[in-house]
């Protein structure tokens, strides 16, 4: 199944929420993977702006999670897994829209962490460094990469399989006793 979904629109979340309720009730795992970027200073951020970024980086992914974990608390047991970034713990120079909206994706992690734990449901969030999507390199200069792959042990960005070969192990039951945790995957970012 395709579905289409605007995450910075409420009714179309909940619009696809009915549509996956229509298909199957049956929902395992949920993966929140979006965002949006945009560099500003902190000053000349716009309200704007801030509004764009956290209705797409935080409050979308919040209406639904809480639409879908509903069906995972009716079936005792669910696996929801958050995409944030380091930039959530690090903070970057110019992206503080960015680094706040993904550091609250990770306190939102430990707080359902807690609260749906008594559903089977469990929540975890990971946090890829650079990685090599259109995202980064539409956002990102190139003197900035070249800098911070010096600061980077393995000395590349990550490639996008890699960051799915994470989620794919904490959406497997080989993860069934994480919970609540912030994957790092950044090869080794000092």
């Amino acid at each position: 199944y395709s579905l289409n979904l605007d995450l910075s629109n409420k009714e179309s979340v909940n619009q696809c929420t009915l549509e996956i309720s229509q298909i199957t009730k049956d929902i395992d795992i949920l993966v929140n993977n979006a965002g949006i970027l945009s560099n500003s200073l902190f000053q000349m951020t716009s309200e704007k702006q801030i509004q764009e970024m956290y209705k797409v980086n935080f409050f979308s992914q919040i209406f639904f999670t809480q639409n879908i974990s509903r069906y995972m608390a009716k079936n005792k047991r669910g696996n929801i897994i958050f995409i944030s970034s380091t930039s959530g713990t690090n903070g970057d120079v110019g992206r503080f829209l960015y680094s706040s909206s993904k550091a609250s994706i990770l306190s939102l992690t430990k707080t359902l962490s807690k609260e749906l734990a008594s559903y089977n449901i469990r929540v975890n969030a990971i946090s890829p460094g650079l990685t090599e999507t259109d995202l980064m390199l539409k956002n990102t200069k190139k003197e900035i990469i070249n800098n911070e792959i010096k600061k980077i042990c393995l000395n590349r960005v990550a490639k996008p399989v890699e960051i799915a070969d994470v989620i794919l192990f904490m959406a497997s039951d080989r993860s069934s006793y994480i919970n609540g945790q912030n994957i790092t995957v950044n090869g080794g970012d000092l």
